[in-house]
């Protein structure tokens, strides 16, 4: 049942008030039509009970005439006849057809009441469309007829005994109320329920437009995407929820900026005394202390300098734009190639993807980056189950104890504590990644493999928001 429940706010909506104003017709229809047709079977009985009577008084008073009598009042609707025995035998063929008869006797003297028989007889044919057949047992049921399914034509046979010893025959054919009256009040419904539900769709568009937008604009600003103020629209609680989000978004945006700022202007600043304790820590005599401390102080350089980089690179509105994600890791991985790196990539088709891509090629470059320095080699794989994409880069290194996965993706962070040059580095490399993969509106792990060495493993949204 929630399979088929619509799941947006405007196919709720819709759905909701078309279940609604159905049933309210549905109810209404049936309450106005049976009170009326109620009231309109009940005077008419009562008329037609107070005719049997009043034509069998006039037979009675003029016997002779009976002929002409029963002629004269019959009609396609009414048949009476004058027959020497009556039409019906045993005893009435419901309850109904009983308590039918007690109020045709109200009208009759005490003698004829007492041996008036009525009878209800149904002689249908069965042929009608079935949903007019369904029509009629409803309001059969509705409006107190008793005919069997199927049967379109009831017939009251009615015998009424005279005083000279005959009996006054009444057949009385009982058609079914036709199925057109239907029409009005469904043709009605169905005008009203177009007029509303247009009216809904409308208003639900000018309702749902803004917050299609606002959740757009939300996924992009997550992703680190520079935004134009949302335009302010709608009703006034949207209104006060899009101009929340564009002060929010100008406060992150600032807040980040200012961030960044700072951090390339200390690392900018400390480029300066790090040269002057290099140039002065040549003139130490002692050998040992000065290469000690130069080490240091290289060391100082190079995470100032990534610092300083990072910060250059974050600061940078770069566009985002639609690419061939999987041609651009290989591009990334033909460059390791050409440098004398171990590293392969399983072939695939073109996959366009919404990114900011020197962002993305330098994330992905880390990543093999890291697993060559420390692994070896790297094997690289693209795949796209589900929604999603995976880049998975696996190497053959000695992997990284289980306590310490997350902890490798913080800035500075790295685990080869030697001062070598092939293997040393600031730590950035895994944090820029992170915070490039994160800002696309994915995510990264690191696995260690059951076999051997680690797996880097990259989900990415399969379509990113425009």
């Amino acid at each position: 049942m929630t399979r088929w429940f619509p799941r947006t706010i405007a196919g709720q909506l819709v759905f909701l008030l078309l279940a609604a104003l159905i049933l309210s017709q549905v109810v209404t229809v049936a309450m106005f039509f049976g009170e009326r047709n109620q009231a309109l079977r009940e005077a008419w009985r009562e008329e037609f009970f107070s005719r049997v009577a009043s034509v069998a008084k006039v037979i009675e008073d003029t016997p002779a005439n009976a002929d002409s009598i029963t002629s004269a009042v019959s009609s396609r609707w009414q048949v009476y006849r004058v027959r020497p025995a009556p039409s019906i035998e045993g005893a009435p063929a419901s309850a109904g057809d009983v308590e039918l008869a007690k109020r045709l006797g109200a009208y009759l003297n005490p003698q004829a009441a007492a041996d008036v028989r009525l009878r209800s007889r149904y002689n249908g044919d069965g042929q009608r469309p079935a949903i007019l057949r369904w029509v009629d047992q409803a309001t059969g049921a509705l409006f107190g007829w008793g005919a069997d399914e199927g049967d379109d034509d009831a017939v009251m046979a009615i015998d009424v005994p005279l005083r000279d010893g005959r009996w006054l025959n009444v057949e009385l054919p009982l058609r079914r109320p036709s199925s057109s009256w239907a029409l009005l009040p469904l043709a009605s419904a169905a005008l009203m329920g177009i007029a509303i539900l247009a009216v809904v769709v409308l208003m639900v568009r000018s309702i749902t437009k803004p917050l299609r937008s606002l959740a757009t604009a939300a996924d992009r600003l997550g992703r680190g995407e520079t935004l134009p103020e949302l335009e302010v629209s709608g009703p006034d609680e949207i209104r006060r929820l899009t101009s929340a989000f564009n002060e929010m978004g100008a406060r992150l945006t600032r807040f980040v900026e200012d961030r960044t700022r700072m951090l390339a202007a200390i690392s900018h600043d400390l480029r300066t005394p790090i040269t002057a304790l290099r140039v002065r820590a040549e003139l130490i005599d002692d050998e040992e202390t000065r290469r000690t401390m130069i080490a240091n102080l290289d060391d100082m350089k190079k995470m100032t300098e990534a610092t300083l980089s990072f910060a250059r690179d974050e600061a940078t509105d770069e566009p985002s734009r639609t690419v061939d994600l999987a041609a651009l890791i290989e591009s990334v991985t033909d460059d390791m190639v050409d440098l004398g790196h171990a590293v392969s990539l399983e072939e695939r088709g073109p996959l366009p993807y919404r990114c900011r891509p020197a962002s993305m090629k330098r994330a992905f470059a880390n990543l093999i980056d890291n697993a060559v320095r420390y692994g070896g080699a790297a094997r690289v794989k693209v795949e796209t189950p589900d929604d999603e994409i995976r880049v998975i880069v696996d190497d053959d290194g000695p992997g990284i104890p289980e306590d310490k996965l997350t902890h490798v993706f913080a800035p500075f962070v790295r685990l080869e504590t030697s001062r070598s040059r092939e293997t040393g580095g600031a730590g950035l490399g895994l944090a820029i990644a992170r915070s490039v993969v994160l800002a696309h509106g994915g995510t990264i792990a690191l696995q260690n493999r059951a076999e051997r060495g680690l797996r880097a493993l990259v989900r990415l949204p399969l379509r990113a928001p425009e």
